[in-house]
């Protein structure tokens, strides 16, 4: 039987639990928190005078904070490419590309419904702000979702679930720290926003954790080897295409990370991290089974953090980076 053909079987054994995952993982519509939630309310007397407050707690936030902030906002817009790229996944389409309407297929749009509150809530925030030229974020927004991404997993689920595993947990880390920093500039309802983003994202973390702690007890092998693929390829952030108005595609990431880095809201030791918490996750040094070539994959995962901290020893991130044509500085106000 063919290797796609495997994961085919393995992808319809998992989705006769997808209905238990989503109870577990995903929180219906009418209970989970809404954008609303957490913004002034338009319908109160008190509306101006809590956007007033918004934009003086504003002022006092670094510019590093604000180009993370928004870069992650940016990220949680382009929810329509993560869409349109799980959809495509071997499982969820058929070998002629047309869509099944199945567990799998239920789980990303649910999911998807999920996330899209993130972006939503943000982006609102960062309007009601005034420390930020809308338009220009708005513009890299689009841009992001033409441009697409290049994951590196092509149609594969176990790439993909790999993928999403690390992402999840990156996402997590990024809001949780986003949260502390507001918090401490005094910034409490945003803190609460954010905080309560990361929760989202570690749910969905341990769903995707799961689907790939499963498929390693129906096919060890293969799934070692997707693990090991996604790591020796490195995982790209989902915005490694983005850009600024009148830029090339990616052209503006690199700042962006070391924005994140400056400021302690991702690092490359977070990266790091994440890859030792998934192999102790899945207990990577405990599954058996293997065949030699996942042996062999094996031995270079265990390997490839403390090669990477290694390399990271050595980065050096600038002090300063470049204005953001997405941000307005507070003395412009």
């Amino acid at each position: 039987m063919s290797i796609k053909n495997v994961r085919l079987e393995v992808m319809q054994f998992l989705e006769k639990d997808i209905d238990a995952y989503m109870d577990k993982f995903l929180v219906p519509a009418d209970k989970i928190w809404q954008p609303t939630d957490f913004l002034p309310n338009s319908q109160t007397d008190s509306f101006f005078d809590e956007i007033k407050e918004l934009q003086e707690l504003s002022k006092d936030l670094p510019d590093d904070f604000w180009i993370t902030l928004i870069g992650d906002t940016i990220t949680e817009e382009a929810l329509p490419t993560y869409e349109s790229w799980l959809m495509q996944m071997d499982g969820v389409v058929d070998e002629e590309g047309n869509y099944l309407e199945n567990g799998w297929a239920k789980w990303i749009r649910h999911w998807t419904g999920e996330e899209n509150r993130h972006g939503d809530v943000l982006n609102k925030f960062l309007y009601l702000s005034g420390r930020i030229n809308m338009r220009e974020v708005e513009v890299t927004t689009q841009h992001l979702i033409n441009d697409g991404f290049d994951i590196g997993t092509a149609h594969d689920p176990y790439k993909n679930f790999v993928y999403t595993s690390f992402q999840e947990l990156a996402t997590y880390v990024s809001h949780n720290n986003v949260s502390a920093i507001a918090k401490k500039y005094g910034a409490k309802k945003l803190s609460r926003m954010c905080k309560i983003i990361a929760g989202d994202e570690m749910r969905h973390h341990l769903a995707y954790t799961e689907f790939v702690r499963r498929i390693f007890e129906a096919d060890p092998s293969e799934m070692m080897l997707a693990v090991q693929h996604m790591f020796k390829l490195k995982i790209v952030m989902p915005a490694h295409f983005l850009r600024a108005s009148g830029e090339e595609r990616g052209t503006l990431f690199d700042a962006f990370s070391d924005a994140a880095q400056r400021i302690g809201v991702y690092t490359a030791f977070d990266y790091i991290d994440i890859m030792r918490k998934l192999i102790e996750a899945w207990q990577l040094d405990k599954i058996s089974g293997l065949n030699a070539e996942a042996e062999k994959a094996r031995d270079y995962i265990m390997k490839f953090p403390d090669r990477m901290d290694r390399i990271s020893q050595r980065i050096v991130i600038p002090e300063d980076g470049p204005q953001f044509k997405w941000l307005i500085p507070a003395t412009v106000k």
